[in-house]
């Protein structure tokens, strides 16, 4: 008798969307959601120092309705420990055990759903140092990036996403 083992996927949330989704965005992309307080606050943390780099990882669900993925952003953990330069951001080994310890305590039911990080007085792209960190640590299909430029007026705000192809995409996000 042969007996074979399938690998067990997790399952995934199915939900409404949060909120409607231009006809016109492609069903193949994840959308992404953030509400207004929680964009608020993240904004503000990248306005509070614009002379180094600031970063941090998005936490909330990722769920599947109307046959497509979305991901809505519900919070934020700032990776205070991280190491900030004028032109870089670097998730240390403690930041990132403060991120662990932030998210077991204050965020049980959520999950990681991306990163962020700042580019003071640079603009919204994601550099080749970005992307390194995208390719080996935010590379889940549902994993976003966010970038913004707090020198920028209404601290501009840019949210990339992973295609099918595995190439980062810049794409509108939904305020709820």
């Amino acid at each position: 008798m042969e007996i074979k083992i399938r690998a067990i996927k997790p399952k995934t949330e199915k939900s409404k969307l949060p909120s409607k989704v231009d006809k016109e965005y492609p069903k193949t992309l994840p959308a992404v959601f953030i509400s207004q307080d929680v964009l608020q606050r993240i904004r503000q943390y990248a306005s509070s120092d614009t002379s180094y780099e600031l970063g941090g990882v998005l936490v909330g669900r990722i769920a599947r309705a109307s046959r497509r993925w979305f991901v809505e952003i519900r919070d934020f953990i700032a990776a205070s420990k991280g190491v900030s330069r004028r032109a870089s951001f670097e998730f240390t080994n403690e930041a990132q055990a403060h991120i662990h310890d932030e998210l077991t305590t204050r965020f049980p039911d959520q999950k990681v759903v991306g990163w962020f990080h700042t580019h003071p007085g640079y603009g919204v792209f994601l550099s080749s140092a970005d992307q390194f960190i995208d390719e080996h640590y935010f590379n889940d299909k549902h994993h976003i990036a966010m970038v913004l430029d707090p020198t920028k007026p209404d601290v501009d705000t840019g949210v990339f996403v992973w295609t099918p192809e595995k190439q980062r995409l810049r794409v509108p996000f939904n305020i709820l």
